[in-house]
């Protein structure tokens, strides 16, 4: 009788046992900052953990009110390189969790979030991770052309459809006027 490896188990039972680890680890690193938490008197949170992160994030953190917080992981990247993925992406959002947690609302990968990394193990935060994207799991948003005095600027779809409801302004960060819409260029899709 010969072994099953991994790679010839079905994808769906793979998924379950890489799920399991990872909600195994992101327990583990939650229960390695109780200190840092007990020093900020306070209590590690205790997030819902999904698998449904598509596009080119590996991980997210959501704020649901005064509610329990909502973790998401991107399958599609903990499957190519699972043991990176555990030891890189579930510390980075842990700490995001425990970064509100002890210091409150801050800036998502400021001094206090890169000081939660390193009392979590990470030497050397990074903000972004560098796993290979795959073209046809990642959206790529249409790029929507805007001017202010200085230069053009391209603006996503998701930040174009803000200006349009009105709901957003951007400004530029060289010259400080209003972005306007250019209607002279059109872009391609992306």
């Amino acid at each position: 009788m010969s072994a099953i490896s991994a790679d010839s188990l079905p994808q769906d039972v793979g998924d379950k046992r890489l799920e399991r680890r990872i909600r195994e680890r992101t327990d583990a690193v939650i229960r390695a900052s109780r200190p840092l938490c007990a020093s900020h008197r306070t209590v590690p949170p205790c997030p819902e953990i999904r698998f449904n992160l598509r596009g080119q994030a590996a991980g997210q953190v959501q704020w649901r009110g005064r509610g329990q917080p909502l973790l998401r992981y991107n399958l599609a990247f903990a499957r190519r390189q699972p043991e990176e993925f555990l030891a890189t992406v579930v510390v980075h959002e842990v700490a995001h969790l425990i970064t509100f947690a002890c210091f409150g609302r801050t800036r998502p990968h400021g001094r206090e979030w890169r000081s939660v990394m390193r009392f979590l193990g990470i030497a050397r935060p990074q903000r972004c991770h560098d796993f290979p994207l795959d073209p046809q799991t990642g959206r790529r948003q249409r790029r929507w052309s805007y001017q202010c005095d200085c230069r053009i600027h391209q603006l996503s779809t998701t930040r174009h459809n803000r200006v349009r409801s009105g709901t957003a302004r951007y400004r530029c960060r060289s010259c400080g006027t209003a972005l306007r819409r250019n209607t002279d260029e059109v872009l391609p899709e992306r």
